[in-house]
């Protein structure tokens, strides 16, 4: 008995250290987005909320293509997490993302409604192009420390993200924002 409960507390610590989120197809955050862009990071920054009981990490990008809604020549993206002021919050599954890094963004407005944009989906939405050995262009969402949680079988699994070439998410947006 005494085995049992402690492998139920040690399954339960750590699902609770981790971020467990519900898969969404690129067609669903196509839809839910106000905003889809091809961008790069130009520079980051975290500081705490107003409250000073969050850090946000902001990251300036510059656009090189909007697939969807209206953008300006450089936006900020607002993510949960970062250090400021000697202090260090880590939300897991979220990539912050380093100047020159390059990512397709599924954004709506932050809830603060403060001008910046959040990714929808929190890491979902956010897919980090690179160059496979072949010399595609590939994106990817996946990161580590995320479950999903998979409603038909009720089960917890590991979150591997989408990886496809960067035409194929191109044309699944399209498909998806067409009226």
């Amino acid at each position: 008995m005494k085995t049992a409960c402690a492998a139920t507390f040690l399954f339960l610590a750590a699902l609770l250290s981790a971020t467990t989120i519900v898969p969404v197809s690129v067609e669903r955050l196509a839809r839910e987005s106000s905003h889809i862009v091809e961008a790069q990071a130009s520079e980051s920054w975290s500081q705490w909320n107003p409250q000073h009981s969050l850090i946000f990490t902001y990251t300036r990008f510059q656009i090189a293509r909007t697939l969807k809604g209206q953008a300006p020549a450089t936006i900020v993206v607002k993510q949960p997490g970062g250090s400021a002021e000697g202090y260090t919050q880590k939300v897991a599954g979220v990539r912050h993302w380093r100047t020159g890094d390059q990512a397709v963004l599924f954004l709506r407005p932050s809830q603060e409604m403060d001008g910046t944009l959040e990714v929808t989906g929190l890491m979902q939405g956010n897919f980090l192009v690179h160059k496979s050995d072949t010399g595609e262009i590939m994106v990817s969402n996946g990161v580590p420390d995320v479950s999903a949680y998979q409603a038909s079988s009720n089960a917890v699994t590991q979150y591997r993200g989408s990886g496809m070439r960067l035409d194929e998410l191109e044309s699944r947006i399209q498909k998806a924002i067409r009226p």
